[in-house]
């Protein structure tokens, strides 16, 4: 007897991807040699720094679902549980979510959930935001924790007010392609100083203004928030220095691998539970975090 497949069937099997790649198993191996080869005592720091691999795939899955970024996760566990400084927990985030969160896009894109024709219109405006948080703005301890908490908070926010969103456009109108220009500069801005903001801002606008559907949205954020993170972790590896490496390339390591599995998990559970975590984590983080800040600028 004749299977006869339904549109929709076929529309799922064209969108799944694999998980494990030989290109991912490559560099982890590149990486893991890498390691062995550029430090001193590579047992010591690895008995020392294994956890943050977990930390790196919570990281790399919490930014390629909710597009929010791994920097949510990161920077409180350096600063809270390592005790790193603010400005080199911020770098660490970059290096990360620059492996991380382009694992996840290229997920995203192979499920071709991309609305490829945006990027010319963001990628500008995210350079933009990013040279001026950057280079005019350096980011100073204060920057970094005053901001994240209220930051982390808003994307905490906006996940939940995003959550019911079906919109049904598989593009943006013409119309919106300014204001999209314009929220991704304060995207690019915001991440500057955080490591968070560019993908959920983004993802959020397009689905709350202009009703863009909830993977388009998503993929779009992953996306940018790749391309930006790249960006600020060859400015801050490269030019300013300073990335705590003997803790990145176990972050690194995690988040490419969660990374990955975000838009793996996305192919087969409703994500709306997901996000819904994810959010009051983000709450939680932002709140911790703004507590801190005033108990140390307040003296309470």
């Amino acid at each position: 007897m004749a299977i006869s497949i339904t549109p929709t069937e076929t529309f799922i099997k064209e969108k799944r991807f694999r998980y494990v790649t030989p290109m991912l198993v490559i560099i982890s191996i590149g990486l893991i040699i890498t390691f062995f080869l550029a430090f001193k005592n590579p047992g010591e720091i690895a008995s020392r720094n294994w956890p943050l691999i977990f930390v790196g795939v919570a990281g790399g899955i919490i930014g390629n679902i909710t597009s929010i970024g791994g920097g949510l996760i990161f920077i409180p566990v350096l600063m809270f549980f390592y005790h790193i400084d603010p400005v080199s927990s911020l770098k660490l985030a970059f290096v990360s979510q620059a492996i991380g969160m382009t694992s996840g896009a290229s997920g995203w894109i192979a499920r071709k959930e991309v609305p490829l024709k945006l990027l010319k219109w963001t990628v500008p405006s995210l350079i933009i935001g990013t040279l001026i948080s950057t280079f005019i703005f350096h980011p100073q301890p204060m920057i970094v924790k005053g901001l994240f908490g209220p930051i982390a908070i808003l994307t905490g926010i906006l996940t939940l007010l995003t959550l019911n969103k079906k919109g049904q456009l598989e593009d943006l109108p013409q119309r919106a392609m300014i204001p999209v220009f314009i929220m991704s500069i304060i995207g690019g801005l915001i991440t500057g100083w955080v490591a968070i903001g560019e993908g959920e801002i983004i993802a959020a606008f397009c689905m709350i203004a202009y009703g863009l559907t909830p993977n388009k949205s998503i993929g779009l954020g992953v996306t940018l928030l790749s391309i930006n993170s790249i960006l600020l972790a060859s400015l801050h590896a490269f030019y300013f220095g300073g990335v705590p490496w003997e803790m990145a390339i176990f972050t690194v390591l995690g988040c490419m691998w969660g990374g990955r599995l975000g838009p793996f998990l996305a192919q087969w559970i409703p994500n709306k539970g997901v996000k819904r975590l994810f959010a009051f984590i983000a709450l939680a983080d932002g709140l911790l975090i703004t507590w801190t800040v005033c108990r140390a600028y307040f003296k309470w």
